[in-house]
């Protein structure tokens, strides 16, 4: 029953991260411990699996013995944990980590920063031999976050934020008019070449949020197609939802696939690489910044752009920054001592 609670857990932490703007789910799970293990399970899905699950449905000879042992071999239990603590967390924390971005932005993120800074001693653990390979694997992927990092353009943010305003106003304008025709998506209509640009969008934003420390929703602005999609959800497109959506699943468990093979080929590197990617989105973290915001408290938008790093005031602002640093570091490292303590317990 401990080992499932730990599951959902740490599910639940995932969900949660994927929640915060710079940190991803892929660097929850890294710090976790548990990165290998949930891209194995993922990496085994594939067409088998749900050709068994309509065994069951269909209620086939010897379907239960062929979806137990497909259920063990994708690790369904642990999956279904994860999905589970994820899902909870985005339905309970959303509206949580909404008011705590809004109320308390800097001590936030200052948790989240202690939370990764300190994790980052958990990959470097699985390193088996670290060398000139693996030195220049982080430090590549480090240069990368950084080139990401800072290639946005915080005025472009700040347009981008008002058009979502303005998306925001407009539903909400044709939601309480709902006799006035709603003007077709621009999407609504597309050719088979954007069909496939949309399919290619999905799979590498959901690749990009399986690494640590890479943004989707930053990859699709530097594509060209976030506004596109953001569009389409807002007026129920669901072809344009469809395809996106397709492109996702298909993107997750291919790349899924790759990466559990580089993992399994190239194992300390690889990690090398992950933390890497890890420790860049710590730039991205760092909680003092000149800010604007873009607001319209009568429908309830609320949105920050952060433009340069400040050097930290001395205010209380700071000070309860600082505390949540040390809470977010300290709650890793009581984590950590306490797998220390299970491995011994077990060991002697």
């Amino acid at each position: 029953m401990a080992a499932e609670f730990k599951t959902i857990l740490h599910g639940f932490l995932i969900g949660m991260a994927n929640i915060i703007p710079g940190v991803s789910g892929g660097s929850m799970a890294l710090a976790l411990g548990i990165y290998e293990r949930l891209i194995a399970a993922v990496g085994n899905l594939g067409p088998g699996t749900f050709t068994v699950v309509l065994g069951i449905v269909s209620f086939r000879d010897g379907a239960k013995a062929r979806f137990l042992a497909e259920w063990r071999r994708i690790d369904g239990a642990f999956l279904i944990g994860i999905a589970f603590g994820g899902a909870v967390a985005v339905v309970v924390f959303s509206s949580v980590m909404v008011w705590l971005l809004e109320q308390w932005h800097d001590p936030t993120y200052g948790f989240f920063s202690g939370l990764i800074l300190v994790s980052i001693c958990m990959p470097l653990r699985m390193i088996r031999r670290f060398g000139a390979v693996e030195g220049l694997s982080a430090l590549a992927a480090l240069g990368f976050i950084l080139v990401l990092t800072f290639s946005a353009d915080p005025e472009q943010q700040l347009k981008d934020a008002n058009r979502k305003l303005e998306m925001e106003r407009a539903n909400i304008e044709q939601a309480a008019a709902p006799q006035i025709s709603q003007i077709q998506s621009p999407l609504g209509q597309v050719d088979a070449g954007r069909m496939a640009f949309l399919v290619l969008c999905g799979a590498i934003a959901i690749s990009a949020m399986v690494l640590p420390g890479v943004s989707g929703s930053f990859i699709l602005i530097l594509m060209g197609a976030y506004f596109d999609v953001l569009q389409a959800v807002n007026d129920r497109d669901l072809l344009i939802v469809g395809l996106f959506s397709a492109g996702c699943v298909v993107g997750l468990l291919l790349f899924t696939r790759l990466l559990k093979w580089v993992l399994a080929t190239f194992h300390d590197a690889t990690i090398a690489f992950l933390t890497g990617l890890m420790a860049g989105s710590l730039v991205g973290l760092w909680p003092f910044r000149e800010s604007k915001f873009v607001q319209d408290d009568s429908i309830r938008f609320y949105e920050r752009v952060d433009f340069g790093w400040i050097t930290p005031p001395t205010d209380t602002n700071t000070m309860w920054t600082l505390i949540a640093f040390f809470a977010g570091a300290g709650l890793v490292a009581a984590f950590m001592k306490y797998d220390e303590f299970k491995e011994q317990k077990k060991g002697g």
